[in-house]
């Protein structure tokens, strides 16, 4: 297995999937400051259902607290 691939699963990475389908549509990965605005003004179209998300004031506190094994579903 790759290193690339083991650091994946310590928990530096952030999957962000549809809550409608379950298709992933991008991974953050965590730079370690909480409290700073990571996402702002991102739009993300999920492929599969169509559905459109417009991300505001996502921090990366707030994606880890939301998240469940590493998984944020919105």
């Amino acid at each position: 297995m790759n290193k690339e691939r083991t650091e994946l699963n310590k928990g530096n990475v952030i999957e962000i999937r549809c809550k409608k389908c379950n298709k992933l549509m991008m991974e953050y990965f965590v730079c370690g400051d909480d409290s700073a605005v990571a996402l702002q003004n991102i739009g993300i179209k999920c492929d599969r259902c169509k559905r459109v998300m417009i991300l505001k004031k996502y921090s990366e506190g707030m994606m880890k607290e939301h998240s469940e094994d590493g998984i944020l579903r919105i």
